[in-house]
């Protein structure tokens, strides 16, 4: 169905025809008009002023081509008088032409996207896993991101629908200021969200190093081991969040909007004010959820930090010369880890394992990660 706003006011004693022409298709048949309603995308828009005919039909079938420039008339008749002829010449093509050409380009883009996120991540998955969005938008820390996730949803919708119009008109469609909000607050409450993790959610590099060196966590970080899953966007440390509900179910309608209503004119796309304010503000509560959460991987650095440094006493004094070696000997490390509790005494290895048993349990509830008793037994020589 194609629509036209007619800049006259709407007239029930005249009739109304389409005529295409360029290729001559003649009269198209079937035409609805009607005034055009105050809320249609033109008029809101301003593109449109005043009174104007909403007149809506069907291209005919015999444009089978793939691409055509056609002259459209519109005619108002009252009887056999021709009261106007108003005409317009524009690129026309065949929908089925136009869904065959930009939909597989797109399914190929994201093809490409996932390939060469299967080349760069460190988890080495097999690449068709990247296929699955949530796993192609993960994390820094490797798990699903609801606003990542977002970015792509809404990108490949407007993309997708940029690409549609051009191919079917031939005119490379302006974006409105609705759609360009949209890409704005989910490109910020990435953005903000990546800052509020960076602010809160780090360990100092010495501590991050010292966790490497243990094995409590892999070379190349939690990104290593954890594969996004799509209970991720729905779920905050385990428990289900209701601001990653509510983003995401926004979300959703204002892209079945864009889907439903933007295969025309992306420049006249709006939403109700109150929708978008609504989307704006889940973002934000999203983002101060994120910064007024408790600063668990603070707390685990700060203990980490204490707990290196009575790790370093207990070395300290197991490297140091042994009282039952011979007057005047050098210095020798101990070889294993039960004769470093001899030479430095229990109280201090006791003062290790007590703080150890602490940032293991920290270390679980802030990373998922279970750390066997083994390995967090302190060091006995120096690194």
């Amino acid at each position: 169905m194609v629509d036209l706003v007619l800049q006259r006011p709407y007239d029930n004693h005249l009739k109304y025809h389409v005529v295409v022409e360029e290729p001559l298709l003649g009269d198209v048949g079937l035409v609805i008009v009607r005034k055009a309603p105050e809320d249609h995308p033109l008029i809101k828009s301003k593109r449109v002023t005043g009174e104007a005919t909403l007149i809506a039909f069907e291209l005919p079938s015999d444009l089978q081509s793939a691409w055509a420039h056609a002259e459209v008339h519109v005619v108002g008749c009252k009887g056999e008088r021709i009261e106007f002829d108003s005409s317009i010449t524009k690129p026309m093509s065949s929908r089925l032409y136009s869904n065959l050409l930009v939909w597989p380009l797109l399914g190929l883009l994201y093809v490409f996207a996932a390939f060469a996120s299967a080349k760069a991540d460190k988890q080495k998955l097999k690449w068709f896993r990247y296929l699955d969005p949530v796993v192609l938008t993960a994390g820094a820390n490797g798990k699903g991101s609801l606003t990542n996730l977002q970015i792509l949803f809404f990108s490949a919708i407007v993309v997708g629908l940029v690409g549609y119009i051009v191919a079917r008109t031939g005119i490379l469609s302006d974006l409105s200021m609705t759609i360009l909000t949209l890409l704005g607050i989910a490109g910020g409450g990435a953005a903000l969200s990546k800052a509020a993790d960076a602010n809160r959610n780090r360990l100092e590099f010495q501590n991050w190093a010292w966790f490497i060196r243990k094995r409590w966590l892999p070379p190349d970080g939690m990104s290593s081991v954890n594969e996004a899953a799509w209970k991720d966007i729905l779920t905050t440390n385990g428990e289900f969040d209701v601001y990653h509900f509510q983003s995401m179910t926004l979300s959703l309608a204002v892209g079945g909007a864009l889907l439903t209503t933007g295969f025309t004119d992306l420049a006249a796309f709006t939403i109700p004010d109150s929708l978008l304010g609504v989307l704006g503000l889940s973002q934000v509560i999203y983002i101060a959820g994120k910064m007024v959460a408790p600063p668990t991987c603070k707390e685990l650095n700060d203990a980490t930090t204490e707990l290196r440094a009575t790790e370093r006493e207990f070395v300290n004094a197991a490297n140091a010369a042994d009282p039952a070696a011979p007057p005047g000997a050098p210095p020798v490390p101990p070889p294993d880890l039960k004769e470093a509790v001899r030479r430095a005494g229990a109280d201090k290895y006791a003062a290790y394992i007590d703080k150890a048993k602490d940032v293991q349990i920290m270390f679980k509830a802030v990373f998922g990660r279970n750390v066997p008793d083994p390995l967090i037994q302190p060091a006995f020589s120096h690194y």
